[in-house]
């Protein structure tokens, strides 16, 4: 850092500030996001509207999702299991977007009459 010595500790204690904020947020984020996904997940499987399974894994994807956001919470964003579990969420909920929508386009295609 460039700063004089007599500012070091406050322009220290300003950036430990940023991070502290930016952590809590994230942690919200992720813990909103995943109850939402949870609750989402759980109408999707009970509606049957869609294949069960797909509501099964907003479920599990919400749950990673609420898992990231308490390790975020106690641990900051350079933990080793935001890192592996973020991409079992990411890759469930891109799962449960495509599965949402090649569920949708085979109900919603005209069949043919016999």
């Amino acid at each position: 850092m460039t700063a004089p010595h007599a500012e070091k500790a406050s322009r220290f204690a300003t950036a430990e500030t940023v991070l502290w904020t930016e952590w809590g947020v994230q942690s919200y984020f992720h813990m909103m996001y995943g109850v939402t996904l949870i609750l989402l997940g759980a109408a999707v499987a009970v509606s049957r509207l869609f294949g069960a399974w797909i509501g099964w894994v907003a479920v599990a994807a919400g749950g990673l999702s609420l898992a990231i956001g308490i390790d975020v919470a106690y641990k900051g964003s350079e933990s080793g299991f935001n890192d592996v579990a973020g991409v079992g969420y990411q890759l469930l909920v891109l799962l449960f977007v495509v599965g949402l929508f090649v569920t949708e386009l085979r109900s919603s295609a005209p069949r043919a009459s016999r």
